[in-house]
């Protein structure tokens, strides 16, 4: 009979961060199966440097026209579609290695920005979004009723 081992965390502030991590690890939308529609999927970096997140997604030979951004909630919609630069009809191909047709992906922000804020700009091939984190309210007054 195999053994399990079961670790029993006494902070709370651990459980919470390990539930968190895990949570974020589940429910990750980040994997080409599962947000892709069929098309292909830009490779993205998400990232924070002094209290901004920037998300750098890899859409070499998209032109900025096909770009659409959304932010719903959490998630940072990217969807687009990347045309081949020659038409494709009647070519006799000897190798094929770049993917081409639409995309769509949904980053999730791990953490609160502001969502009037949010500025991309198209550089090199590199679609390049920055949000501004929400700054926490320190003090919260609340009325008694």
């Amino acid at each position: 009979m195999p053994v399990i081992k079961i670790k029993v965390e006494h902070d709370l502030e651990q459980i919470q961060d390990r539930m968190r991590y895990l949570a974020d690890d589940i429910f990750q939308v980040s994997g080409p199966m599962i947000v892709s529609r069929g098309g292909w999927v830009p490779a993205v970096d998400v990232y924070e440097a002094s209290n901004v997140i920037y998300v750098v997604a890899d859409t070499a030979g998209v032109d900025k026209e096909e770009l659409r951004l959304v932010f719903e909630g959490q998630f940072l919609r990217l969807s687009g579609r990347r045309r081949p630069p020659v038409t494709l009809n009647d070519k006799h191909f000897y190798q094929m290695e770049i993917e081409y047709g639409p995309f769509e992906r949904f980053i999730r922000i791990p953490v609160a920005v502001e969502p009037e804020q949010v500025e991309a700009h198209y550089e090199n091939g590199f679609l390049v979004i920055r949000m501004l984190c929400k700054k926490p309210n320190d003090v919260v007054n609340i009325d008694v009723s």
